[in-house]
């Protein structure tokens, strides 16, 4: 199983996948055939950076369609995924950081001083691609994997309202 091939790429290529609305009221329809393209190149550069199936990569993108591509690209080389919302601070990112131990982060621009300042101290902080950013989509794409139904997926934490956020560990059937 692979969710980026028995889903996304199975799509009729054509068919629209995902409707981006942006902050000044443009419109964008997104197709299957263009977030497969995009998530097939984008597996290319994470593979590059040294991810490989079982990493962890950490996403603090937010609601936009390099989020969708960064995920797909996991899932099609079984990286595990890690999403962030941007709300969270450097301490709730440095937990996540600690606790998850990812092995790339890829961050929207607009977030990149609270993830530096999560980062600030360590010995070896964790490469970060920023986006938006065209070059994350220009590596030759990659072929996904087979995964196993109890295979690593996605790490979402709790809310952290009842004491500190744990995380929890889905795996692919997830």
């Amino acid at each position: 199983m692979n969710f980026a091939r028995d889903l996304v790429d199975a799509a009729p290529s054509r068919r629209v996948a995902v409707v981006e609305l942006d902050a000044k009221g443009g419109r964008r329809e997104w197709t299957f055939g263009e977030i497969s393209h995009r998530s097939a190149r984008l597996a290319g550069t994470l593979r590059s950076r040294g991810v490989r199936r079982g990493d962890v990569v950490m996403t603090l993108i937010g609601n936009r369609p390099d989020w969708i591509c960064t995920m797909v690209a996991c899932f099609r080389i079984g990286a595990v995924v890690l999403p962030c919302t941007e709300q969270l601070r450097a301490n709730d990112l440095r937990l996540r950081l600690h606790v998850a131990a990812p092995r790339l982060i890829v961050c929207d621009v607009r977030n990149a001083a609270e993830l530096q300042g999560a980062q600030t101290g360590e010995s070896r902080p964790v490469p970060v691609l920023h986006v938006p950013d065209e070059r994350i989509y220009q590596v030759e794409p990659v072929a996904p994997v087979e995964l196993r139904p109890e295979d690593p997926c996605l790490i979402t934490f709790t809310s952290g309202t009842a004491g500190e956020a744990k995380a929890v560990l889905h795996a692919q059937r997830y």
